[in-house]
């Protein structure tokens, strides 16, 4: 009977060298990979809050605004949007169409002046503007090397 009563009693032994091997693996692959993502941003120039306005004056017909209405529907005015000398809707992701528009417009300038050194581009979200149009707008400035444009305050 005394063997039955009799319970083995072994200790459990676990080696956690393999473990610790894991996690320190583990920790360096992560490490490599946050060091390999490349941030993607660029750099955008902004003014500063001074409250002194200095006037600028530039050419109507070297100027166009770029209304961002949300949805990827872009109203643009050639000229200044008082008084626009063209207008018409643009769609921000159908076949680069606004990036055409813009070639275009650049085009027709250096017909006219000769150089493209006044050409303005006025950029106006809106409030149902993404941030990623807002991007992809300024994405377009960095691409067609357009080195003169305004992001104006937002519209309702």
């Amino acid at each position: 009977m005394d063997a039955i009563n009799q319970t083995n009693k072994r200790s459990l032994n676990i080696d956690f060298a393999p473990m610790v091997d894991l996690g320190f693996l583990l920790i360096t692959f992560f490490i490599f990979t946050t060091k390999l993502t490349e941030a993607k941003a660029f750099k955008l120039n902004m003014p500063d809050d001074s409250p002194v306005e200095i006037p600028t004056t530039t050419s109507e017909s070297a100027t166009i605004t770029l209304q961002l209405k949300g949805d990827g529907v872009v109203d643009y005015y050639e000229g200044f949007e008082q008084k626009p000398l063209q207008k018409g809707t643009l769609t921000l992701y159908a076949q680069n169409s606004v990036r055409t528009h813009l070639i275009d417009k650049r085009n027709r300038i250096l017909q006219k002046h000769g150089s493209d050194t006044n050409y303005v581009v006025l950029i106006q979200p809106t409030t149902k503007t993404s941030y990623k149009e807002v991007v992809d707008v300024l994405d377009e400035m960095q691409i067609l090397a357009i080195n003169k444009y305004v992001l104006l305050d937002g519209k309702q």
